[in-house]
């Protein structure tokens, strides 16, 4: 687990006592609360400025990726080991298995839209079964903050591989779920699924009733934050933004 990580699972964890519990900032007495908005707002400045940069457009889709993989880290974050395994209904998924889905299906559609750019035109649209991975490729073992490392490790290889897609790839055409699409089309695909899964997630949680409290709610926005700019290209922002956030726990720890 890296530190930004266990920050981030620290922050999750405090309800409304912890939060209202003085903090400073310039000299000023503040609350926990806002150590994560301060993070937060740093985040949106970093975003504001790098947005504003040239960036191809595939970049600019997949950045919403990668703020919705943040998102799913601040809900997850901290998830104790009995809850990732325990299906909230007879027939349903437990988290485990849902981000075991989510993990194959990143590198399928990294896969599929990485063969519709490079096949020949004279070779079949829809990508040999053979070629795409499978999900015994797909190991998903251990605690959360492995499992999300993984999918993590997965999302950056689809973010090398397919963010500086040329203007005129984009309409190449592929097939998804039967249907005739285009690149743009995919790439789109990654946040949404990210987003669909992220919220089969949250209700698996809420039918276990695992609260979510106020710091969980606060860093998930200060994640998906920090994601967006990764995804922009900003790593080494994302990383002072990540250590921000790493400091100011460790000066809110009781």
């Amino acid at each position: 687990m890296s530190d930004f990580d266990a920050a981030l699972r620290g922050f999750a964890a405090l309800g409304d006592e912890a939060l209202a519990r003085p903090w400073s900032w310039r000299g000023r007495e503040m609350d926990v609360r806002y150590a994560l908005y301060r993070t937060l707002e740093d985040a949106q400045e970093v975003h504001a400025r790098v947005s504003a940069g040239p960036h191809p457009e595939s970049r600019r889709i997949l950045a919403l990726a990668q703020r919705a993989f943040g998102d799913l880290c601040g809900l997850l974050a901290g998830l104790p080991a009995d809850l990732l395994d325990r299906a909230p209904r007879a027939g349903e998924w437990p988290v485990r298995e849902t981000l075991r889905h989510m993990l194959l299906i990143e590198r399928r559609y990294a896969v599929q839209t990485r063969y519709a750019l490079d096949r020949k035109d004279s070779e079949p649209v829809r990508i040999p079964e053979d070629q795409q991975p499978t999900a015994t490729q797909t190991g998903v073992d251990g605690e959360i903050s492995a499992i999300l490392a993984r999918i993590g490790e997965a999302r950056a290889e689809t973010n090398r591989w397919l963010g500086d897609v040329a203007v005129s790839a984009m309409t190449r055409p592929t097939i998804w779920a039967g249907h005739d699409v285009d690149v743009r089309f995919r790439l789109h695909r990654f946040a949404a699924h990210i987003v669909e899964h992220t919220i089969q997630c949250e209700k698996t949680l809420f039918a276990l009733a695992w609260p979510s409290t106020e710091g969980r709610r606060i860093a998930r926005h200060v994640a998906a934050a920090i994601g967006e700019v990764e995804g922009l290209g900003a790593l080494a922002d994302a990383r002072q933004l990540e250590a921000s956030l790493t400091e100011r726990f460790a000066s809110v720890k009781p």
